[in-house]
C-alpha cells in the first residue's frame, strides 16, 4: 500500500523525533487524528514501532537500501564514527577557544587614596 502526502508530512515528523501530540500541534489536526495517521502508517509499511517508522523514512528519504551485505555496513560504520570524531574534535576547538576568550585580566587596588590614584592610571593605561 502506498502512503498518502499527509500520512508521510506526519511520517516525516514523527522520524525527526515529535510525539504525536507535537504532530498534531505542528498540522493543526487533534491528537487522536495522529494517533491515527501514525498507527495506519505503521500498518502500512508493516512496523511495530518510531524506531521502524524512521528507518523505512530515511530509507525512502535518502535511497539508503535496507539489504546491506556486512562489507557495505561496516564501511558505512567507519564513515560515520570519522564523522563523529572529527566533530567532537571541532566541538573541543570550540570550547578551549571559548575558555581563553574568557579569560580577563584583573586589577587589585587597596583602599583609601591610593585606589583613586589606580583607578587614574587604569583609564590612562586603556586610552
Amino acid at each position: 500500500m502506498k502512503i498518502s502526502r499527509r500520512e508521510y508530512q506526519i511520517a516525516e515528523l514523527i522520524a525527526w523525533g515529535a510525539s504525536d501530540k507535537e504532530v498534531a500541534d505542528e498540522l493543526c489536526i487533534s491528537f487522536q487524528t495522529a494517533k491515527t495517521h501514525r498507527k495506519n502508517i505503521l500498518k502500512k509499511i508493516h512496523g511495530h514501532n518510531a524506531a521502524d517508522l524512521t528507518r523505512w523514512f530515511f530509507q525512502k528519504k535518502c535511497g539508503i537500501s535496507l539489504g546491506l551485505n556486512p562489507r557495505q555496513i561496516r564501511h558505512l560504520a567507519f564513515i560515520f564514527l570519522i564523522l563523529v570524531c572529527v566533530g567532537e574534535y571541532t566541538n573541543q576547538n570550540m570550547i578551549r577557544t571559548a575558555r581563553v576568550a574568557r579569560v580577563t585580566k584583573t586589577v587589585r587596588t587597596s583602599r583609601g587614596t591610593s585606589r583613586r590614584k589606580d583607578e587614574k592610571t587604569l583609564t590612562l593605561k586603556a586610552a
